[in-house]
């Protein structure tokens, strides 16, 4: 046995550590390879954790996985939201915003990659939990435009269009790390830019007219 191995078998490492590790050693894994070619033995093994463990927090393989997604879900929102305090300027705040978002995905990049791969991809609980993600960045970004739900069907399209457009960026990022994350952020700006201002032209989608000028970059 490790020394490595037995810290952690001791009884001084407390159970949320134990359940936290098993949760990054899982991203990790799920995030290099297909679902079904890890292994609950690999998991605790790269956890340093005993294999029962996993039957004890969550039960069996699935339930660690959608374990998984959901605390990077969850972890992904809160880093997002703790940034929105700091500008009023909506265009601002979408930056910082993006920019919380791009960096949550560099510093826990297997969890990130987990969510947005959803391995288990016909799983119903699975994509709950991702639409219940992408959901959540598209309301809190139209909140921040001043639109109002329900969102326009034009809105709706194009926001999903986008999300769907920075995910890609994103995802590119994280394998290729050689764009600055600033510029990063101008790319998903000008490109929500866009969006907003084509859903606009159809007259279909009413928001603050001051917020629309911000949008498509007139006062600036």
């Amino acid at each position: 046995m490790t020394e490595s191995y037995a810290r952690s078998m001791s009884p001084a490492i407390d159970v949320s550590d134990r359940r936290h590790r098993l949760l990054r050693a899982a991203g990790e894994l799920f995030a290099e390879r297909p679902y079904d070619q890890v292994t609950t033995v690999a998991i605790a093994k790269r956890a340093h954790v005993a294999y029962g463990l996993i039957a004890h927090h969550f039960g069996n393989k699935r339930g660690l996985y959608l374990a998984t997604i959901e605390h990077a879900a969850n972890s992904l929102r809160e880093a997002r939201a703790a940034v929105l305090d700091q500008a009023t300027d909506p265009v601002e705040r979408l930056r910082l915003a993006l920019d919380r978002h791009i960096a949550y995905a560099e510093d826990n990049a297997a969890g990130f990659l987990a969510v947005l791969r959803g391995g288990l991809g016909a799983d119903d609980d699975v994509q709950d939990i991702i639409e219940t993600l992408q959901r959540g960045v598209i309301q809190q970004i139209l909140d921040e435009i001043g639109a109002t739900e329900p969102y326009p069907p034009v809105l709706r399209t194009v926001m999903r269009g986008w999300l769907g457009y920075f995910n890609e960026v994103v995802i590119d990022h994280l394998r290729h790390r050689d764009v600055p994350r600033a510029t990063l952020v101008d790319l998903a700006v000008s490109a929500f830019r866009t969006a907003v201002a084509t859903a606009l032209d159809t007259g279909d989608v009413a928001i603050d007219p001051r917020i629309a000028e911000l949008l498509d970059g007139r006062s600036r």
